[in-house]
C-alpha cells in the first residue's frame, strides 16, 4: 500500500474506535455549547425491546450530529448523537423550533462545506467496514464485480429518492391526522432500514431488535431492513456498495462541489491513461473525462484519493484546501 492509503486506513481505524466505542471510553455525557434539542414524542428511547427503533438506552458522549454514519443505535450510545439525516428526520417529526435547530444546522453545513464527502471516505465507520470487506476479497482473490451504467443510474436515483422520501415522511407524520399507528410505525423510516441499525449494536455486544410484529407496516419494514442489511454485504464483491445507496452520502454530496476541500486536475498534464478511472472504488469517470474545469470533485466522490495516489503524471492531480495544495500526484 502507498502512503495515502496507509494514512487513510489509520484515520479510519481511529475514528471507527472513537465513533463506535466512544461511550465505552468516556461513559459520561458532556454538554455542548449548542442548544440541546428537546426530546419529543415519539423518540427512540421510548421504544421497548421488541420494537425496531429500540436502542440500548444510553446517550451519546457529545450531543452533536455528524455528516457521516455515526448512529443512534450504536451500543451504549456513540461518541456523537447520530447522523445528519437522523437529525433532520427526528426533528421534522417533532416539529422542533427553528431557533433550537438552527445552530445544529449551521454546525452540520459548516462540516459539510469544510470537507464534503471526505467524511464518507475517511471518517464513516460503515465505510471502514466496507473497505475491510474489499481488503478481505483481495486477500482471498475473489473477483470484483463492476456494475453496469444502467444499475449505477438506478442507484443514483434511488439514494436521492430515499433522502427526500425520508424528509417528506418525517414532516407528514408530525401531524396527528395521519393516524397515531402510522406515525409511530413510520418514525425515523430511513433508520429502520439502514444497515447500521442492525450492524452496529453487535459490534458493542448488544443485540438489536431483529423483528417487530406490531403491525403490517413494522413487519414490512423489518423485512426491508433485513434486505438492506444483506445488500450491505454485497460490498465484499462490489466495493462500497452501500455507499451507492446511502441517503446520508447523497445528502452530504450536495455540498461536495462547493466544499473547501477539492480535488483538482491539470488537463494539460493528463495523458488519458485511464489510471484514475480504473482505480476509483466507486467506478466514477469524472476525473478521467473532465477537460475544462480544474475542480473534478464529483457529488459522488468520497475523496479517498486513490486516483491521486495512482496517477503516474506529476502534478496532474492535486488535493487543495482553500486553494492551497495539500497533496499532489
Amino acid at each position: 500500500m502507498n502512503r495515502i492509503t496507509v494514512t487513510r486506513r489509520a484515520v479510519q481505524v481511529v475514528f471507527f474506535i472513537l465513533l463506535m466505542y466512544g461511550a465505552f471510553i468516556w461513559p459520561r455525557h458532556y454538554e455542548t455549547p449548542l442548544p440541546k434539542v428537546p426530546a419529543g414524542v415519539p423518540r427512540t428511547t421510548l421504544y421497548n425491546r421488541n420494537r425496531i427503533l429500540w436502542v440500548s438506552g444510553k446517550e451519546s458522549v457529545v450531543d452533536l450530529y455528524l455528516p457521516a454514519l455515526a448512529c443512534r443505535f450504536t451500543a451504549k450510545g456513540g461518541l456523537f448523537k447520530s447522523c445528519i439525516l437522523h437529525f433532520f428526520s427526528e426533528n421534522f417529526t417533532w416539529r422542533t423550533s427553528l431557533q433550537i435547530m438552527l445552530p445544529h444546522i449551521v454546525w452540520l453545513v459548516v462540516l459539510c462545506l469544510l470537507l464534503g464527502r471526505f467524511w464518507c471516505g475517511w471518517i464513516c465507520p460503515m465505510g471502514a467496514l466496507m473497505d475491510a470487506m474489499t481488503w478481505l476479497r483481495k486477500l482471498t482473490r475473489w473477483r470484483q464485480i463492476h456494475l453496469t451504467p444502467r444499475w449505477e443510474r438506478f442507484l443514483f436515483y434511488l439514494r436521492h429518492f430515499l433522502v427526500w422520501f425520508t424528509v417528506v415522511v418525517s414532516v407528514l407524520i408530525g401531524y396527528p391526522w395521519l393516524g397515531q399507528g402510522a406515525n409511530d410505525a413510520l418514525f425515523l423510516i430511513y433508520c429502520q432500514i439502514c444497515p447500521a441499525r442492525l450492524g452496529y449494536p453487535p459490534l458493542g455486544l448488544v443485540n438489536p431488535c431483529w423483528t417487530d410484529n406490531t403491525n403490517s407496516i413494522t413487519m414490512f419494514l423489518t423485512v426491508l431492513g433485513w434486505f438492506c442489511f444483506g445488500l450491505f454485504f454485497l460490498s465484499f464483491a462490489i466495493p462500497r456498495f452501500w455507499c451507492r445507496i446511502c441517503a446520508i452520502g447523497a445528502l452530504v454530496g450536495y455540498f461536495n462541489r462547493g466544499a473547501l476541500l477539492t480535488l483538482e486536475k491539470s488537463a494539460q498534464k493528463c495523458t488519458s491513461c485511464g489510471t484514475c478511472r480504473r482505480s476509483c472504488v466507486l467506478d466514477l469517470d469524472d476525473v478521467y473525462l473532465e477537460r475544462r474545469r480544474p475542480v473534478v470533485t464529483a457529488p459522488e466522490c468520497q475523496l479517498c484519493l486513490t486516483c491521486l495516489e495512482d496517477c503516474p503524471e506529476p502534478g496532474c492531480l492535486e488535493l487543495k484546501f482553500l486553494g492551497r495544495r495539500i497533496l499532489r500526484s
